[in-house]
């Protein structure tokens, strides 16, 4: 598990605040996978949890909606197979 901080005020602007949905489907335009990892939103702290996601594909999803406007921080809690 780790937590990883962000500009909240920075990052892609979305039409709303970020949303769960919103969040997964900003994963999917940028060719990401979530393999089945939950992401849920909590005010401006997202937690991505379970999955099958290796430690690149982890960050990489960690990045992807980290670097959204109104996002300040990401709980991993995403299992591995690394």
């Amino acid at each position: 598990m780790g937590l990883f901080n962000f500009w909240k005020k920075s990052g892609k602007k979305l039409a709303s605040e970020p949303t769960a949905d919103s969040l997964k489907k900003e994963v999917e335009d940028l060719g990401l996978d979530t393999k089945g990892a939950e992401i849920t939103v909590d005010g401006d702290v997202v937690k991505v949890s379970g999955g099958s996601l290796s430690a690149e594909e982890r960050e990489k999803v960690i990045l992807a909606v980290g670097n959204v406007e109104g996002v300040a921080s990401v709980e991993d809690e995403a299992a591995t197979d690394a």
